[in-house]
């Protein structure tokens, strides 16, 4: 409790039902990522919305939630890719996105929250080699594949919380937005 305090998030918020949220949200998340695949005439390359997940967490929650779930949510990808830079890559973009989502239209908030982790993915993958020195043509099509993806979940964000029936909603059961 004290560490999430310290990083500014009121204690008040820090209550089972978001926990449980959390836990909700990350459980969407990884499902996305890992069952729910949408083919691309790439072989052996799938869509996930495995952010979908740390999204709603970030915009509903804020960002330590946010970034709670997007960990979570990455350590499964971290562990099947061997690169550990996953899950706090992640994290990173639910922060992002949440911080975003205050200043900003929520498609837009997603967009612009997932760019640190895409040149920070460049990074690891091409210049790092990180985890084993993939050939820049395969590089290429995993960020454009993110970059769709990101691009969905931006359009659907922009959809869900623009929505005023479906926010009183979410405010309904969550207790209280974030944006």
């Amino acid at each position: 409790m004290f560490l999430l305090s310290s990083f500014g998030v009121s204690l008040k918020k820090i209550t089972p039902k978001n926990i449980a949220f959390t836990a909700i949200f990350a459980a969407i998340g990884i499902l996305f990522g890992t069952i729910l695949l949408i083919p691309t005439p790439v072989p052996n390359v799938y869509l996930d919305l495995s952010h979908i997940g740390t999204v709603l967490s970030a915009m509903l929650l804020g960002p330590v939630f946010g970034g709670i779930t997007g960990f979570i949510v990455g350590i499964w990808p971290g562990i099947t890719f061997g690169n550990f830079f996953v899950p706090p890559f992640k994290a990173l973009t639910g922060i992002l996105v949440a911080i975003l989502s205050k200043k900003t239209r929520p498609g837009v908030a997603v967009f612009v929250g997932y760019l640190p982790e895409a040149f920070l993915t460049y990074l690891t993958l091409a210049v790092l080699k990180i985890p084993y020195g993939l050939p820049l043509p395969v590089i290429y099509t995993i960020l454009l594949k993110a970059f769709a993806e990101f691009i969905i979940l931006a359009i659907l964000m922009e959809i869900i919380m623009r929505n005023n029936g479906i926010k009183r909603f979410l405010e309904s059961k969550v207790g209280f937005l974030y944006l």
